[in-house]
């Protein structure tokens, strides 16, 4: 049991200092390359954070045959992220944290919704036609998350003039190939330390 308990801690030790390096460097990448940080939070930050849920859907399908682990795993996952924000706004006291934030958070949220309904419309009508094995909603799934992010991106393009005049003020002495290594570094040793922390899980005895 002392091995599981060490194991969690090395793990969410890690994940936390890992977590706020990667929040760093994304910010840094986010400001030098004018990309936007609500553009590069729902692409570059969400995807790093999504791939142990990822690894852990793949194998649900693919070894264990358990596709309600996977679904639920993903949507269990939203609902989780979303209690997350009220735990972020009680612990920053100055003013509310959704008051702070972009437009651009925004339209990712609303059409975050928009996806949600579409597995919803998937779960209700399973005899929805397919395209081989795979389901038309999961075709409007693939196609709309590439059009939301276009439109992500083309409104942090807009935003560019007034962006750029705050990079070289904050972050003048960090080159974007370094901020580009540092990132990777510090997403690796997340999605690492948080797929052995769901292997954990799975092999903690009963």
């Amino acid at each position: 049991m002392f091995f599981y308990i060490a194991s969690f801690v090395i793990c969410s030790i890690t994940i936390i200092f890992c977590g706020t390096k990667l929040s760093k460097y994304g910010d840094i990448i986010a400001e030098k390359s004018g990309l936007g940080r609500s553009w590069i939070g729902v692409v570059l930050m969400a995807s790093v954070t999504s791939l142990p849920e990822l690894i852990t859907g793949i194998s649900s399908v693919t070894y264990a045959n358990t596709p309600n682990i996977a679904t639920g795993d993903v949507l269990g996952s939203c609902m989780f992220n979303i209690l997350i924000i009220a735990f972020l706004d009680v612990i920053d006291s100055k003013t509310p944290l959704l008051s702070k934030i972009s437009q651009g958070n925004v339209i990712s949220a609303a059409f975050s919704i928009f996806l949600i309904i579409i597995v919803v419309v998937g779960f209700s009508f399973p005899e929805i036609p397919t395209i081989g094995w795979v389901g038309f909603y999961s075709i409007f799934i693939i196609i709309f998350y590439l059009i939301i992010m276009k439109i992500i991106f083309q409104y942090e393009k807009r935003q560019l003039s007034h962006f750029i005049s705050e990079v070289a003020l904050q972050y003048e002495n960090i080159s974007m190939s370094k901020a580009v290594k540092q990132y990777n570094i510090n997403a690796f040793f997340v999605v690492l330390a948080a797929f052995f922390y769901q292997l954990l899980v799975k092999k903690l005895p009963n």
